[in-house]
């Protein structure tokens, strides 16, 4: 799930948490239509018969193909169409009797990827047709975009009257570069649209019922398809849980809090355990102390240095490092990545102030290209997950596709408060607090944007079969406390809690213990009887960062690595 801001604990809802004088707080732009269910699928669609083709290296077994979908579900005889790929892996043996869907989250990640992931899982594989998409909006999809429109350059931090005007400015332009540009599509890529693309694939595949396996923004996705289409429902595993029984801006308000403390409670003291060879600080208190004044270093000074043989330019900034350090929050596998990062930029900061620019270039120089070119990669890459407008680099084809289709799919589904106060008052308020992410959170084009007549049905669980969740306790990017408040509400849940861990997607090598869980109930059916627990493995000790396979690394890393391998080919 992207960082647009996920922090609750706050211990109140966000609908409640501030109303401004002479706002329209609690108003959208537009009256609403409730989307209260699916719309009947016509003969067109359901006749097509896909071509299916080899995508990737052989070794990954995964065949892709487009589907076509109606532009707007309510429409279908417009004959305004799109396309959707899809990706399927199957049992190295003998015919499948289930089927599998997966979704990385984002909203708006690209899922192809899924596909080949899910069926790496030995026990899933087994029995399953595993299956991967490209939501609406998005990768090998039809793509939306609002390339152009302007990014958040400013400090957050900053609060005089002058900035806050830029950061509003940049928030409001946002929405007619993304409504210019995407040809029209922009208010149809909202989930509701997107569960009945979900279904058609279903459909096409020749299954009654689909299983599931959703991450981050992805266990919205599979609440709304099991609200849409319970009939169909399977075992749906919901990992790294938005509140998805609540609009998105309580999902976003709760992440402030999150990543501070993963920051604060799991980045620092780890740091400092192993200071003799990270350098950073030998206590909590000393290595926050080093990036806030790497921070101020920074932005009072940027580091400008070119890459590669002067290929790449980057501006090392304040926000250059706030990326870096958020984007490293996801996983404790980007623990030591981190560390390094923070050591060599204070470095380079270090040589810029005493010798002067050409200085800090010969730091640069001085690296070996295959560092520098993690350098730059990291530097420029986007984040997995929720992550916050305007902060991560895009994906092909539509350079900002992830990115446009996240700011569609949140700014579309659920109402927004209207104007700039509200979200001046809400970064003033959690910023000193959460200062890593909280000041941020007027930067966000919902607050301006102009809604569809939309108004989903709210999911409650209600005559489904059991959903799982799972979710560790100091995940930063979907705070723990949105999964305790949607399964306090999810008719039929059960939680499993993994303590001791704050990884942001959990099934598929995190934790032993969680992995055993949901291959047993995605193989058999047989949930936990009640709500569980699973113990956290503990943060390894720094080793030299390696470069990463995309049968490597996290969960969502994973997933992102395998959709690279097999995106492309439908182009071809």
């Amino acid at each position: 799930m992207k960082f647009r801001t996920l922090a609750v604990g706050l211990g109140i809802s966000a609908t409640a948490l501030l109303v401004v004088p002479g706002s329209s707080a609690t108003a959208s732009l537009q009256p609403t239509a409730v989307q209260a269910g699916p719309n009947r699928v016509t003969k067109q669609y359901l006749d097509q018969r896909p071509v299916w083709k080899q995508c990737g290296d052989k070794e990954l077994r995964t065949f892709c193909t487009k589907i076509t979908v109606p532009r707007d579900w309510s429409k279908q005889a417009l004959g305004e169409d799109i396309q959707i790929a899809v990706s399927k892996v199957a049992p190295v043996k003998g015919k499948p009797s289930r089927v599998v869907f997966g979704n990385p989250g984002g909203p708006g990640g690209a899922g192809l990827g899924m596909a080949p992931y899910l069926a790496s899982q030995k026990e899933l594989a087994k029995d399953h047709l595993a299956v991967g998409f490209d939501p609406r909006g998005t990768g090998d999809s039809t793509n939306v975009t609002c390339e152009g429109a302007p990014g958040y350059t400013m400090d957050a931090r900053d609060r005089d009257p002058w900035n806050l005007d830029l950061i509003a400015e940049a928030s409001r332009l946002t929405v007619p570069y993304c409504e210019r540009q995407s040809r029209e599509l922009l208010p149809y890529v909202n989930t509701a649209q997107t569960v009945q693309d979900m279904d058609l694939i279903r459909q096409l595949l020749g299954y009654d019922k689909i299983d599931y396996v959703g991450y981050s923004g992805g266990t919205w996705l599979g609440a709304y398809y099991q609200t849409y289409f319970g009939q169909h429902v399977g075992r749906f595993v919901l990992d790294s849980n938005t509140d998805f029984t609540r609009p998105w801006l309580d999902t976003f308000i709760a992440q402030p809090q999150g990543f501070e403390r993963r920051f604060r409670e799991d980045f620092a003291p780890w740091a400092a355990n192993y200071d003799a060879q990270l350098k950073l600080g030998n206590s909590p208190r000393l290595v926050i102390r080093t990036y806030e004044r790497l921070r101020a270093a920074l932005k009072k000074q940027p580091a400008v240095e070119e890459f590669l043989d002067g290929s790449v330019k980057i501006s090392y900034d304040q926000n250059t490092l706030d990326n870096i350090v958020t984007g490293d929050m996801y996983t404790k596998m980007d623990f030591p990545s981190l560390a390094t990062d923070l050591a060599f930029l204070r470095e380079l900061s270090d040589a810029q102030s005493k010798g002067g620019a050409r200085a800090a270039q010969h730091k640069v120089d001085a690296l070996p290209l295959a560092r520098q070119q993690e350098l730059v990669q990291r530097a420029t890459r986007r984040t997995v997950g929720i992550t916050p407008f305007g902060r991560a680099a895009g994906r092909p084809f539509a350079d900002d596709a992830e990115n446009a289709t996240f700011t569609a799919v949140t700014c579309n589904d659920t109402e927004w408060p209207q104007g700039r106060e509200y979200g001046d008052v809400l970064s003033a308020r959690l910023g000193p607090k959460y200062p890593l992410l909280g000041w941020g959170m007027n930067e966000n084009p919902c607050f301006y944007w102009d809604r569809p007549q939309l108004s989903m049905p709210v999911p409650t669980g209600k005559g489904l079969p059991t959903t799982l969740m799972v979710q560790s306790v100091h995940d930063p990017a979907t705070n723990f406390s949105l999964a305790s408040s949607a399964h306090s509400r999810y008719a039929g849940s059960r939680l499993v809690t993994i303590t001791g861990e704050g990884d942001h997607g959990i099934y598929g090598g995190v934790n032993k213990c969680a992995d055993k869980i949901v291959n047993t109930f995605l193989t058999t059916g047989k949930a936990p009887d009640k709500d569980t627990s699973c113990k956290g493995e503990g943060i390894p000790a720094p080793t030299a960062p390696q470069p990463g396979q995309y049968a490597e690394g996290a969960p969502l890393a994973k997933i992102e690595g395998f959709t690279k391998a097999v995106s492309g080919y439908l182009h071809s």
